[in-house]
């Protein structure tokens, strides 16, 4: 990463995409490595925005759609999640 903010969503993007709850060097993206994680999605286009978006619909399945209970995992309230899922179009 060039500065303090492409750190910044570099860490977060592997928080986010991460299959354990160690981060190694893998987990990380830099800029001009074209990477697929083992879902198949091509990583280097990948942004917050979709991760986001990903990350609702796993939880959305870990929680078999409730949404009070992925609204707390994901540390909103039901309300903020409601205006996600409509600006994702679920």
């Amino acid at each position: 990463p060039g500065n303090v903010r492409e750190l910044q969503h570099a860490i977060e993007r592997a928080v986010i995409l991460a299959n354990s709850s160690v981060l190694d060097a893998d987990a990380f993206l830099f800029p001009n490595a074209k990477q697929q994680n083992t879902n198949g999605l091509i990583l280097e286009d990948y942004n917050l925005q979709n991760a986001e978006k990903q990350l609702i619909l796993k939880v959305l399945e870990r929680t078999e759609g409730n949404i009070s209970r992925a609204a707390k995992q994901l540390g909103l309230t039901r309300a903020a999640l409601y205006r996600r899922l409509e600006k994702y179009g679920f």
